[in-house]
């Protein structure tokens, strides 16, 4: 069996971000994918990316897929530069306000200083914090600033690992992931699944076709409904071993013989 390659960020781009973030520089996140991608990046391969919609908002929701050597942010690159290139529009992607037990080699990195460091982030690429459960509500309205702003025909797109850890075999998100996929999809927002996986020593991006969340039942039944339905859609555009936690749901459907992608 083949030794799997590791990829790491080039240094030049490292410091020209760094320096970006310390001075409060804005820069084009779509942009920088593409250039990354094209010089240190694993080989890439897109399908499906005329589903991307070319004008309009919607909601870009893929599985978590990251090893050792390739971690999440490369899928989410390719990911962004696809879209970049298809409409010359990066989207914004959430991301969560906190990480704990994150390390460099062996030094844990405080929590304090991680905070500080995404919200700078965050300033630089116009990136959307995501607010822990005991956060204050400042962080909770720049949520809500953000979804109303992907509702406007002139919004950007949302972006969003609706598993937030993994390794790419599927697990089963919060029930809040519906909740937002729902209010988007009651304004006319649709949800575009894209799956992430490696096949011949590329990293692939396989885009879905674009639909609007539908659920019926209670409030907490339909945030359910709305969140699986979101997972086995990025499901169905994946090898069947990364699968995972909705293994049962897709074989189902494969043996109602639904098109799964």
């Amino acid at each position: 069996m083949a030794e799997e390659r590791g990829y790491r960020l080039p240094p030049g781009y490292i410091l020209r971000f760094a320096l970006s973030v310390l001075l409060g520089r804005r820069r084009e996140v779509g942009r920088d994918a593409a250039a990354v991608l094209a010089r240190a990046g694993p080989p890439c391969r897109l399908l499906g990316e005329e589903h991307i919609p070319p004008q309009g908002p919607f909601v870009l929701v893929a599985n978590h897929y990251e090893r050792p050597g390739l971690k999440v942010f490369w899928g989410g690159m390719l990911l962004t530069a696809a879209v970049w290139q298809r409409r010359q529009q990066s989207p914004r992607w959430l991301m969560t306000s906190e990480w704990y037990d994150f390390r460099l080699g062996p030094l844990p990195v405080p929590v304090w200083l991680l905070r500080w460091l995404f919200r700078r982030l965050a300033r630089a690429y116009d990136l959307v914090i995501v607010p822990r459960a005991r956060e204050r509500g400042v962080g909770r309205a720049a949520v809500l600033r953000a979804v109303l702003d992907a509702v406007s025909p002139q919004g950007r797109p949302l972006a969003l690992f609706p598993e937030g850890i993994g390794t790419g075999r599927l697990l089963r998100p919060p029930e809040g992931v519906g909740l937002l996929l729902l209010a988007l999809g009651e304004r006319g927002v649709p949800c575009l699944p894209a799956g992430l996986y490696e096949e011949e020593g590329h990293l692939v991006a396989r885009f879905g076709p674009p639909f609007l969340p539908r659920a019926e039942g209670e409030k907490g039944e339909r945030f359910g409904r709305a969140r699986d339905q979101a997972m086995l859609a990025i499901g169905a555009l994946l090898p069947r071993g990364l699968w995972g936690e909705y293994t049962a749901d897709l074989e189902r459907l494969l043996e109602k013989g639904e098109h799964l992608a």
